[in-house]
């Protein structure tokens, strides 16, 4: 009796640590943080950099053109964690994260925003251009909650440049993941 007691409680503990080990796949690209609980892929030619500051848990930048001003020309698709001290209703945060999001800059400018589905998880999206001085930036940033951290994850480019990576921008985000 008292063996079958000890299996029933190590059982779950040993299959969660299984699990969460083969959570991040070993393909080229992924990124996967246990610690933070995510992994996402990027795209094998973009550098990866983790703990870049700024709340950013992990930036991936693209390649720049030969002699390009990266302040300027650079994008880039990062992951920020904000670690709320309650659990946070992901609709209300996202509405007051969307309000804030001009507070302070001398140009905003709301695209689109809505709800989507990434790994089977709620989603809430937003699109817009701010001015970021040296340059006008185009984000597409999606967000998703676990517990009581949300997460953000976003692609950042120059505005004009944005056509050229948004459907990149959606295919990065789209790997993202929660484990």
């Amino acid at each position: 009796m008292r063996l079958s007691r000890i299996a029933f409680i190590c059982l779950p503990a040993t299959l969660a640590a299984l699990l969460s080990c083969s959570a991040c796949p070993g393909d080229p690209g992924v990124y996967c943080d246990k610690e933070n609980g995510f992994h996402i892929t990027f795209p094998v030619d973009w550098t990866v950099e983790t703990d870049p500051g700024g709340g950013r848990v992990v930036a991936a930048r693209a390649p720049l053109e030969d002699g390009a001003d990266s302040e300027v020309t650079g994008t880039a698709f990062e992951v920020l964690i904000m670690r709320m001290q309650s659990d946070p209703d992901l609709e209300m945060f996202f509405d007051s994260y969307k309000k804030r999001l001009p507070e302070g800059k001398a140009y905003y400018q709301y695209e689109d925003s809505g709800e989507i589905k990434v790994g089977g998880k709620k989603t809430k999206y937003i699109l817009y251009v701010i001015d970021t001085e040296p340059r006008y930036e185009a984000r597409l940033e999606y967000l998703q909650k676990k517990g009581s951290a949300i997460y953000i994850f976003r692609g950042v480019t120059r505005g004009v440049q944005f056509n050229q990576f948004h459907d990149q921008f959606r295919e990065i985000a789209y790997t993202f993941r929660l484990i």
